[in-house]
């Protein structure tokens, strides 16, 4: 009888131990590193999307659309600034190339490019909003694997040239030659 309790105290030991030391939910990948973005040394901005290509630059403090020349909505470039700031990736979520599933495919992707000059500082591709709407999906560029950047920021994006104008009218005051 001794022998079985001996037994029957061993196994609940070893399985004790193994609960204990085993982590299921390891993470058996790292996630690539994003370079901090300075805001401030940002001097264009490429939205590339399947109906449309919208083009910022900034010039003298002030954001228009370089291919019209258009002021640009300042509200619309600060939400895509600040995305662009705290821009963070928090999860693999694929290593196929399954692109249609989370909206990275040629007919729904939005490609964004963050320029210096003519330098590029930053490119990626996000597709869809999370289910949970707390991230997005995304892919870098000469990356085949897509990841969870935090936050739901497509909408910041996902807008016209149109959308993108500012929309203040200036009247000119009575009296003025305007």
């Amino acid at each position: 009888m001794k022998k079985e309790y001996l037994i029957l105290i061993a196994l609940i030991l070893i399985l004790g131990a193994y609960l204990l030391f085993h982590k299921e939910n390891k993470d058996n990948y790292i996630l690539p590193e994003i370079v901090k973005i300075d805001v401030s040394k940002i001097t264009g901005l490429i939205i590339d999307k399947k109906e449309e290509l919208i083009e910022f630059t900034k010039k003298e403090g002030n954001w228009t659309l370089t291919d019209q020349g258009y002021p640009a909505d300042s509200p619309s470039v600060e939400n895509m600034l600040d995305t662009l700031k705290t821009f963070k990736l928090s999860a693999l979520v694929s290593e196929k190339d399954d692109l249609k599933r989370y909206e990275l495919d040629d007919g729904k992707r939005i490609r964004v490019k963050v320029m210096k000059s003519r330098e590029t500082l930053f490119e990626f591709t996000m597709g869809k909003t999370a289910p949970t709407f707390n991230h997005t999906f995304v892919m870098l560029k000469n990356d085949k694997n897509i990841y969870h950047a935090n936050g739901s920021f497509r909408s910041y994006f996902d807008k016209s040239v149109e959308d993108f104008k500012e929309k203040k009218i200036v009247v000119p005051k009575e009296g003025s030659k305007d």
